[in-house]
Parts: structure tokens; C-alpha cells; sequence
């Protein structure tokens, strides 16, 4: 059964003469007159017939009216359905980050971008770790997490988000760098990349310096506010920490910098669209600093 058929009934019993219904089709008589044959044959019933020079519905015909309009309905309801389906396919996005990315970055980049691309859905998924393996597995679009990935299956970028800065309590703003080392606990390792040279050079400065292995940033700054600690953090959080966290460069030790790893396996416009606007970000949070 071929759908052209039904078209071509349903106008040939519009206007009752193959030479009008071949014009508004486009076909010549002859085709349509073996179109009209073969849906006949397919259904086993006869649609037409000529009075004396007259094409007129049988009544058979008439029946069929009502079903052949119905049949189309449903084929163009059904395309339309399956291509604004495919549309949203291609307008969504799955993101697989860190909850450190989900808790400080996220949330002021979304809005934004949100603004600006209002018909891109995006599926956010948050994982303390493994997440290049999971960009390996196509298991999602975009990977952004602190941990270098060592792998050669995936696009990497490499995000500077800017310096690190001292943070502490702010009832400890008059103590200098030694004593704020001296007196709190050391927050560390909430980045896997810089720790191990920073708490060295501390150690070297401060002997008796404590660290307390604190691997999330929330966590670490809700201790910081309490007023239990230290820890270095990137600059550019200053902006959404509370009052009660005081911060500053760090002059005793080399000032370390803070990366972001941006991954993908899978190559499309939206994804490079995705990744564009998070740069872009993250360089506008590092402008605002200068």
C-alpha cells in the first residue's frame, strides 16, 4: 500500500475529474488513473464509476472518504510527533561533573546560559569521581571535573580558573600568615592537583603546622565559617562565600593556581556551544577579580 493513493482519492473525489485532480497533483492522467486501479485492487472494492460522462463516488467511495482523511491524519500527526522528538534529542545535553562544579560553579553559570539558550535541556549528573571514564563509555556528553584525566580516548581542555587565595575566619583578620598557620587546622586536598607541593611548603615554613584531609568544599568552608579551620581555595569564590570568611594572596608560599577539566568524546554543534559559554564564564569570573 502506498500513501499516495489515498491522496490521490481523496483529491480525484474532490473535484470528480482526472484532468483537475492530475493538475492540483502533478501527475499525468494516466498515473493517476493506475493509482486509482491499484488502491481499488489493494482494498478489494470499487470507488468510482461513470454515469454517462460523469465520474461519480460509489457508495462505497463516500465510506471511504472519512477513512482514507483519517489514515492521512494519523501519518502526518505521527511525522510530526517523531520530528519535534528528534528536535529535543538534538537539543539536549547530559553533563557528568563534580560536586564541587555542581556547588559553585553550576549555579551561577546555568542561569545565564539558560537566558540565553532557553530551548537546550540539560541533564546534570554529579559524581565524586571516575568521570573521564564515564566520557570514555559515551555514557555522557560533557565531563567537567578538578582531577587531571590521563587518558588519550577523549578531548580534554584545560580550564585555569585563576590563584588561590588564603581563607580563613574573619574574627582572625589581624593574625599574619605564620600565625593563621600556627593556630588553625590546615583544611587540604580539596583539590587533587596542588596539595602536595602547598603542604610541603607549608611544612617547611610551619613545622608544627596541622592538615586535616577535608576533600569537599562545602564541608570546607562551613568549618572555615565556624571558625575551625584554614584552607586555600580559588579567588573567585570569594564572591559567594559568607561574612564570616576573610581571605587574602598567600605571600609565604608560591601562590598555586586552580584548573578545571573540561572532557568530551562526541563531537557536535551543541556540545561545542556548551563548552564555548563555560569558558567564557570562567574567564568573565577571573575579570572581574582583576
Amino acid at each position: 500500500m502506498n500513501l499516495d493513493w489515498y491522496y490521490t482519492f481523496l483529491v480525484l473525489s474532490k473535484h470528480l475529474n482526472y484532468h483537475k485532480a492530475s493538475a492540483e497533483l502533478f501527475l499525468t492522467e494516466p498515473t493517476l488513473h493506475q493509482q486509482i486501479k491499484k488502491l481499488e485492487k489493494y482494498l478489494q472494492v470499487k470507488l468510482f464509476e461513470t454515469v454517462g460522462r460523469n465520474l461519480t463516488l460509489t457508495q462505497t467511495g463516500q465510506d471511504f472518504i472519512p477513512i482514507a482523511q483519517k489514515i492521512i491524519s494519523t501519518h502526518e500527526e505521527g511525522v510530526q510527533k517523531i520530528r519535534l522528538k528528534d528536535k529535543k534529542l538534538e537539543d539536549k545535553i547530559s553533563i557528568v561533573v563534580s560536586p564541587y562544579i555542581a556547588n559553585y560553579l553550576l549555579p551561577k553559570f546555568l542561569p545565564t546560559f539558560f537566558e540565553r539558550y532557553p530551548s537546550i535541556d540539560i541533564s546534570i549528573t554529579v559524581l565524586q569521581k571516575d568521570i573521564a571514564q564515564t566520557i570514555e563509555k559515551n555514557q555522557f556528553d560533557i565531563g567537567i571535573a578538578r582531577e587531571e584525566p590521563f587518558t588519550t580516548k577523549i578531548n580534554i581542555e584545560k580550564i585555569c580558573e585563576g590563584k588561590i587565595a588564603l581563607f580563613f575566619p574573619k574574627e582572625a583578620d589581624s593574625l599574619s600568615e605564620i600565625e593563621l598557620f600556627k593556630k588553625y587546622k590546615i583544611l587540604s586536598d580539596n583539590h587533587p592537583i596542588y596539595w602536595s607541593k602547598t603542604k610541603q611548603e607549608i611544612t617547611n615554613l610551619v613545622p608544627e603546622a596541622q592538615f586535616t584531609s577535608i576533600h569537599d568544599i562545602s564541608i570546607t568552608e562551613k568549618l572555615i565559617g565556624m571558625g575551625q579551620g584554614i584552607s586555600l581555595l580559588p579567588l573567585y569564590l570569594t564572591t559567594n562565600f559568607n561574612p564570616h570568611i576573610g581571605f587574602r594572596l598567600p605571600e609565604k608560599i608560591s601562590t598555586p593556581v586552580s584548573f578545571t577539566y573540561m572532557m568530551n568524546r562526541k563531537e557536535s554543534k551543541l556540545i561545542k556551544l556548551f563548552k564555548q559559554e563555560f569558558k567564557i564564564f570562567i574567564d568573565t569570573e577571573q575579570s572581574n577579580l582583576s
